[in-house]
C-alpha cells in the first residue's frame, strides 16, 4: 500500500472509481482540472490506484474533503482510513471536515457530527 500525490496517469483510475460511486458528472476532462486546481491524493496497491480522496485546505484551519472513494472490489481493507489517517499526518494542525451520507463510516473513524450541510445545485 503506498499513498502519493495524484498525477496526469491516475486520471483514468479516479474517473472509474468515481463512475462506480454513480458520479455521472465527473469526465476526463474535469478530472484532468481538478489536478490543478485541488489537491487529490491516491492509494495505490500492486501498482493500481484503488481509492483517491479530493480536499481542499488553507493548511491553517480547514482541510475539507470533497470526495473520498474506495473501489468497491477493494472495500473493507482499511484504505480509506488508510487516506484519512495520512492526511492527519500531513495536516496535524487542521481539523477535517466533510460531507457524508455515510454517517456510520466516519463516526467509526471518530468523526462527530456537527449539524446538516446544505447545497446549491
Amino acid at each position: 500500500m503506498f499513498i502519493r500525490n495524484a498525477i496526469d496517469t491516475d486520471i483514468q483510475s479516479i474517473y472509474e472509481i468515481a463512475q462506480q460511486e454513480g458520479w455521472k458528472t465527473f469526465s476526463i476532462e474535469k478530472i484532468q482540472q481538478l489536478l490543478i486546481t485541488s489537491r487529490i491524493i491516491v492509494i495505490e496497491v500492486n501498482n493500481e490506484v484503488v481509492g483517491y480522496t479530493r480536499f481542499l485546505t488553507d493548511e491553517t484551519v480547514t482541510l475539507y474533503i470533497t470526495e473520498l472513494a474506495v473501489s468497491k472490489t477493494h472495500r473493507k481493507k482499511g484504505y480509506a482510513k488508510a487516506l484519512i489517517d495520512y492526511l492527519l499526518a500531513q495536516y496535524p494542525s487542521v481539523r477535517i471536515e466533510l460531507l457524508s451520507e455515510n454517517n456510520s463510516f466516519y463516526e467509526k473513524l471518530h468523526f462527530r457530527n456537527i449539524g446538516t450541510g446544505y447545497r446549491l445545485p
